[in-house]
C-alpha cells in the first residue's frame, strides 16, 4: 500500500469521526430539546431542523396522523426557498412512498422521486423533489406521523435513514410527552372542580351544624359575633330553607282560644 493510499485511508477515518461526532452532537441537541417538554410543535419544529442539518435536506414538513387515520394534518412546512403554489388546506392521503413509511414503521428514501412511480401522487404546484425520505413517529407499535425530507444536495443514503429515524423517535417522544402533559393538566383541572364542588357543599352542611347558642325563654340564636336574632331569621340566613309562618295547636288555643268552638 502506497503513502497517498495510507493518507486517503486516515482522511477518510477522521472525515467519517468528525460526522459521526456532528451526528452525535446534533442527536444530543434534539434530545434536550425532548427533555425541555415545550409545546410539540415547537419542539417538533426543532428537531426537524436538526434532522435537515445532520442529512443534508433542505426542505420538508412535520405532520401527524389525523382522528379517522386517513390522512396527515400538516404541523408545519418548509419549502427550503422553492415556489410551492399547493393549498395548505388541501388533504394529504396516506398514500405512496409515504404509506410505506406508516406501514412498514421505519424511514423509506428514494433519490430519484420525480421519475419514480410515486409521483402521480403530487398535486400541481407541489415544490420540486429531487429525493424525499419519509422517517415515521411511531407510539406504542404505531406510526402516528410522519417527518417528511426532500432536496438534498447529494442522494440520501441508509446512514441518513437511520438518523432520520432517530430523529423520529424523538419527535414521537415528544408527541407523547406533550399529550400526557395535556391529559395532566385535564386531569388537574377536573380535580379542582371537583375540590370546589366538595367545598361548596360542606360549606352548605357546616352552615347549620356545631352547637348553636338559643335562648331559653324567647329562642332567639346568637351569631357568631355575639348578636342574638329570630330563629326563623338564622335559619333563612345559614341555610337554603324558605319558611312560611302558620300557628301550631297548642299557639293556637292559648292566643286564640276565644275564637275557637
Amino acid at each position: 500500500m502506497t503513502q497517498t493510499n495510507t493518507n486517503n485511508r486516515l482522511e477518510k477515518v477522521i472525515s467519517d469521526l468528525a460526522m459521526k461526532e456532528k451526528e452525535l452532537d446534533t442527536f444530543m441537541a434534539g434530545a434536550k430539546v425532548v427533555l425541555s417538554q415545550k409545546g410539540f410543535e415547537t419542539s417538533a419544529r426543532a428537531i426537524f431542523d436538526y434532522c435537515r442539518e445532520v442529512t443534508g435536506a433542505t426542505s420538508g414538513y412535520v405532520a401527524l396522523l389525523s382522528d379517522d387515520g386517513a390522512e396527515n394534518e400538516v404541523l408545519f412546512l418548509e419549502a427550503g426557498g422553492l415556489p410551492c403554489s399547493v393549498n395548505p388546506e388541501l388533504p394529504m392521503p396516506i398514500r405512496g412512498l409515504r404509506a410505506e413509511a406508516y406501514l412498514t414503521n421505519r424511514a423509506v428514501y428514494d433519490n430519484d422521486f420525480m421519475n419514480s412511480e410515486w409521483i402521480k401522487f403530487m398535486p400541481g404546484g407541489h415544490v420540486e423533489l429531487k429525493n424525499v425520505m419519509f422517517a415515521p413517529l411511531v407510539i406504542e407499535g404505531k406510526t402516528v406521523g410522519i417527518m417528511g425530507l426532500a432536496n438534498k444536495a447529494g442522494d440520501f443514503n441508509d446512514n441518513d435513514a437511520k438518523m432520520a429515524g432517530g430523529f423520529g423517535e424523538l419527535a414521537a417522544i415528544a408527541l407523547e410527552n406533550s399529550r400526557n402533559l395535556d391529559k395532566r393538566e385535564t386531569a388537574e383541572q377536573e380535580q379542582a372542580r371537583l375540590i370546589a364542588e366538595l367545598r361548596d357543599a360542606l360549606a352548605q352542611v357546616k352552615k347549620l351544624s356545631g352547637l348553636l347558642p338559643i335562648c331559653s325563654h324567647c329562642k332567639k340564636i346568637r351569631d357568631d359575633k355575639g348578636y342574638w336574632n329570630r330563629i326563623d331569621c338564622y335559619i333563612q340566613e345559614h341555610s337554603e330553607a324558605v319558611l312560611s309562618h302558620g300557628i301550631c295547636d297548642d299557639c293556637a288555643r292559648e292566643h286564640y282560644g276565644q275564637y275557637q268552638d
